[in-house]
């Protein structure tokens, strides 16, 4: 009896030292560390999508909708108050449509922001042309940021990139000698760097005449051409050129080897 009931107990000492077995509805539990944010994750996948780098087609609605709407208002109408109403209208109605369908508001908050800021800056200067200055403000402040951290040998992509790849642990100086001293990393986040001064260049070189020239209708246009297709054009060019050099990285990691 005495020795019955001690493997019995014996029995529930190690099975509650077990952890327990999911059960049959619980699946396995996410990591606690989250996963890879931005273009971080696009450039460790196998394949590009470029639907997926512009958010699919409620996110090519949310960043071209106000933009399209003003434009094509203010073509038809001439009256600046109907265009701005009705392209924040459009932005509210998306980030409503969020928030009905219990969403994540984020890419529709930043387009409320950024569209109210180029209302504003129509709206109070009367002139339909300085709804797009604050973009030009904006590619022109990126090529002078973007070229600084080329000219200091710290390229701004491999920063924002190995911020959410490999988040610093160990000191942001530690961080920062791991990936900028790896030399085909740091050329490949070189090249990326210089994919996107190009693209704000292109914006402002191809723009800035019709802005001056207060051709509003061409000018409206090319705002959106250039801006979602070039945008994608610019992602799958870096993820052709990150992309390789990540997972290579990620590999001698894993495995334990050096880099090569």
């Amino acid at each position: 009896m005495t020795e019955g009931s001690g493997e019995r107990r014996g029995r529930r000492v190690v099975s509650s030292a077990l952890p327990a077995s999911p059960g049959p509805q619980e699946g396995p539990k996410p990591s606690q560390g989250g996963g890879k944010k931005g273009f971080a994750s696009l450039a460790q996948s196998d394949t590009f999508s470029f639907m997926d780098a512009v958010g699919g087609w409620r996110g090519i609605c949310e960043a071209v909708g106000p933009s399209a709407i003003f434009l094509i208002l203010y073509i038809c109408t001439h009256k600046l108050s109907i265009a701005v109403v009705c392209s924040i209208g459009i932005s509210l109605f998306f980030i409503a449509w969020r928030f009905i369908m219990r969403e994540k508001m984020r890419s529709a908050v930043v387009g409320l922001v950024l569209s109210c800021i180029y209302l504003a800056a129509a709206a109070l200067s009367h002139s339909a042309r300085n709804y797009y200055l604050p973009a030009f403000i904006l590619d022109f402040c990126a090529v002078i940021v973007f070229l600084i951290t080329l000219l200091c040998r710290f390229p701004i992509l491999g920063i924002l990139v190995e911020f959410f790849h490999t988040p610093p642990k160990n000191g942001l100086r530690a961080w920062a000698r791991e990936w900028n001293g790896d030399k085909k990393l740091h050329k490949a986040y070189m090249k990326a760097t210089w994919v996107w001064v190009a693209l704000f260049s292109i914006r402002l070189i191809i723009e800035l005449p019709f802005y001056f020239a207060d051709n509003i209708d061409v000018l409206g246009i090319l705002h959106l051409v250039l801006g979602i297709p070039l945008y994608a054009v610019t992602v799958w060019l870096c993820w052709m050129i990150i992309s390789p050099q990540i997972k290579r990285v990620d590999r001698a990691r894993k495995y334990g080897s050096q880099r090569i």
